[in-house]
């Protein structure tokens, strides 16, 4: 919540689902409530959390997915179709986020939506919360449980060559 005092008016705004905003005003006589739709998510951008029916309906509808892993995890467990292959972090541990955001460009826009997708969902979190609140992406979606959960519910991955 947000508490904006203005000309000794108050105006409480409360987020609400699907970026919607609540906006009271309230004096000494009188409350009045007011919706308003936000055009712009960046006032209250977050991160999606979504499953693997949720992954498969969003690539479905074009959305990218991006496999954060390392090389050689691609390999041992292979990828999911279609998934752009982008690894953030190397082996041990470090990244270049320069080059990395470079690679990302040429995939999604800050504005449109994208998956991010690890091997168990924290490095992931990691990516997906840096694409949100620094990177300024707006519509990120995280795979919560990674490539574990997936292959787990004995979804397809392909082999690399």
């Amino acid at each position: 919540s947000i508490l904006l005092k203005i000309s000794c008016k108050v105006f409480l705004i409360e987020k609400i689902p699907n970026k919607m905003v609540l906006l009271i005003y309230e004096n000494k006589n009188l409350t009045i409530t007011f919706f308003i739709l936000l055009f712009s998510t960046q006032l209250f951008a977050e991160i999606n959390e979504v499953n693997n029916n949720k992954i498969k309906i969003l690539m479905e509808s074009g959305v990218p997915l991006i496999d954060i892993r390392t090389e050689e995890e691609w390999h041992e467990t292979g990828v999911i179709n279609q998934s752009k292959l982008l690894t953030f972090f190397d082996k041990d541990g470090n990244s270049n986020v320069k080059k990395w955001m470079l690679e990302l460009e040429k995939i999604a826009s800050k504005k449109d939506p994208v998956i991010i997708i690890c091997r168990s969902g924290r490095r992931s979190r990691i990516v997906s919360n840096f694409l949100d609140q620094e990177a300024n992406y707006s519509n990120v979606y995280h795979a919560t449980n990674g490539m574990i959960s997936w292959i787990d519910s004995k979804n397809k991955t392909v082999k690399l060559d």
